[in-house]
């Protein structure tokens, strides 16, 4: 019985079965955050009481609009990631970074707001 078994080939831990755990890491994490963002952006609109009207504060406006616009990005990037992080292997670790990266944006458009003049 010295006959010996050859041994099971596993694949690399990178393989398409693991496919999920950037997506799904950056989902859980990204999501609890579009929360308090949310949140964020309708306080980040009392910078415009000062303001008469859309033309009388015209930077604080472009500012909110260039916030609801990343706000948006992050939602859209949070749903492609996962598409794109089983199309492009070798990239997951970036994709799932990129709703991370729109948030960020959008945190730093908020922070920035002077108030209305």
């Amino acid at each position: 019985m010295s006959e010996s078994m050859p041994a099971v080939h596993r694949p690399a831990s990178s393989s398409r079965e693991d496919w999920t755990k950037a997506p799904l890491i950056s989902t859980l994490v990204n999501g609890a955050l579009l929360l308090p963002a949310t949140f964020f952006r309708g306080l980040a609109e009392m910078a415009t009481d000062p303001c008469n009207g859309p033309h009388d504060c015209r930077t604080t406006y472009a500012q909110l609009h260039f916030a609801t616009y990343s706000l948006f990005a992050a939602l859209v990037l949070l749903a492609l990631q996962w598409a794109a992080a089983y199309l492009l292997p070798k990239a997951r670790v970036a994709i799932a970074l990129a709703p991370s990266a729109a948030l960020l944006v959008f945190l730093l458009a908020v922070l920035s707001l002077n108030p209305g003049a």
